[in-house]
C-alpha cells in the first residue's frame, strides 16, 4: 500500500481523512489476495511432501495453523476457524 507514510504530511485534515478512508476500504481486498498467495505457497510446500510441522517450522507457525491455512480457514476468533473465501 503505497503512500501511507505520506498521509501524515497532508495538511488539510479532511483530505487526510478521505485519503486514509480510501486506503482502509482497500484492506479487505489486500487481505484476500494475501491469504490466497499464502495458501498457494503452503500447497506448493505440501506438494513437495513437507509435513504441516515442517512447513510450520519454516514459517514460524504451529502445525495446526499451517493445516488451517492449507484448508483455507482463518485462525481468528473463538469457537473454531471459519472457511475463507477466495475467488
Amino acid at each position: 500500500m503505497e503512500g501511507i507514510d505520506k498521509l501524515d504530511r497532508i495538511k488539510d485534515p479532511a483530505e487526510r481523512a478521505r485519503q486514509a478512508g480510501q486506503r482502509l476500504l482497500a484492506i479487505p481486498e489486500f487481505q484476500e489476495r494475501l491469504r490466497k498467495i499464502r495458501q498457494e505457497a503452503v500447497a506448493e510446500m505440501r506438494a513437495q511432501r513437507l509435513s504441516f510441522a515442517q512447513i510450520g517450522e519454516q514459517l514460524g507457525l504451529h502445525r495446526n495453523r499451517v493445516q488451517q491455512i492449507a484448508e483455507g480457514r482463518s485462525g481468528g476468533g473463538k469457537g473454531g476457524a471459519r472457511k475463507e473465501t477466495s475467488e
